[in-house]
């Protein structure tokens, strides 16, 4: 197994809206088992875990997450929930699955999450443009 830091987390709702889940701590651990999974684990404050609220065990979760550097590439995965503890004022989220291809939408996602951050105008460009070029870097 090897266990990486994460910097960024964001998960599609169940109206296939991105949500920003805004860490405390959080750790990606790629199994490397013969299913490929991974295992996710947020440490969140308590109001950031509302948006897991809505799924069951059974869900499906698409998920966007940036490791180690925020620099680095976007990798999409799709995860189920395995188990949410509360820890003081704070939730432990667990999750697994499997890395996955980019959604085809991912642009439009992508600036719509930018304009949900309140971005305009140059900053908003700018912003988009680069993860854009993320993006196609990652897809090489």
């Amino acid at each position: 197994m090897k266990t990486f830091k994460l910097i960024d987390f964001q998960m599609e709702n169940k109206e296939q809206k991105i949500v920003d889940i805004p860490l405390t701590d959080g750790l990606i651990i790629n199994k490397e088992n013969d299913r490929n999974t991974w295992l996710i684990e947020l440490f969140v404050e308590e109001k950031n875990q509302k948006p897991f609220e809505e799924f069951t065990e059974n869900d499906e979760i698409p998920v966007q997450v940036i490791i180690t550097k925020q620099e680095n590439n976007p990798a999409f995965f799709t995860m189920k929930l395995v188990s949410q503890k509360k820890i003081d004022s704070f939730y432990s989220i667990l999750l697994e699955g499997k890395l996955s291809k980019p959604p085809f939408s991912f642009a439009e996602q992508l600036l719509e999450s930018l304009i949900e951050k309140g971005l305009t105008g140059s900053n908003l460009l700018s912003s988009f443009q680069e993860r854009i070029r993320s993006q196609k870097k990652e897809n090489r």
